[in-house]
């Protein structure tokens, strides 16, 4: 936990150090980080607003960046199914691309557990902290933290270090490597959409090699 605590921390110090030399206000970056709570609809929306671009525009950019935690809720709608809406849009807003990994690797199929809500509120409550006091300190200390640290690299490297001890079947390593390629060879595409092209091209290749793999062991 030591290493994704690093790591969303790093990331929420870059993202509010962006926000901090943007054009918004310091009250304004601060109810950015609160109310999106999502670091790279954030830094794809800061140029848009800095070069006044429509809301439309703004709000779209946004939109198709978190287009994956569509992908994540569907995931996550057999464990909460049976909370109310508005329990459910909390816990929606709680969720995170780590949050999610974590108890995707935990229980890796639904059953019948009690234990998914407070595994997930206890992961998601301790994130939303990290990430909000990260994100404030570079918002107030922007000027403070020299751009040599590669505070973002360290951040990208923390992340890594977190997952790949996660794949420990062959289908979720197809999966990655999928979306590492998917996520390159797409990475000119506007509106960050390499990102979602790459978690439903891992989505695709995942279940479909689970599939044919299970087939296999039942024919032999």
């Amino acid at each position: 936990m030591s290493k994704a605590g690093f790591a969303i921390f790093t990331w929420a110090l870059v993202t509010g150090m962006a926000m901090a030399e943007s054009s918004l206000t310091t009250w304004q970056a601060i109810g950015m980080s609160l109310l999106v709570y999502a670091g790279s609809a954030q830094l794809a929306a800061l140029p848009l607003m800095a070069g006044d671009f429509p809301f439309w525009t703004i709000f779209l950019t946004a939109a198709v960046v978190n287009l994956r935690f569509v992908i994540f809720s569907a995931g996550l709608q057999p464990f909460f199914k049976d909370r109310t809406l508005w329990k459910r849009s909390i816990l929606g807003y709680m969720n995170g691309d780590l949050t999610f990994a974590l108890l995707m690797s935990r229980y890796s199929q639904y059953r019948a557990d009690p234990s998914h809500l407070p595994f997930f509120l206890g992961m998601s409550l301790t994130n939303w902290t990290i990430w909000q006091t990260g994100s404030l300190i570079g918002i107030f200390l922007a000027g403070a933290v020299p751009d040599a640290w590669g505070l973002g690299f360290a951040g990208t490297l923390a992340l890594i270090a977190i997952l790949l001890p996660m794949l420990d079947g062959l289908s979720m390593r197809l999966a990655a490597i999928t979306a590492l390629v998917v996520a390159l060879a797409a990475n000119d595409l506007p509106y960050k959409l390499s990102i979602v092209l790459a978690v439903l091209a891992a989505i695709v290749v995942g279940i479909a090699s689970d599939r044919l793999f299970r087939q296999r062991k039942g024919v032999s």
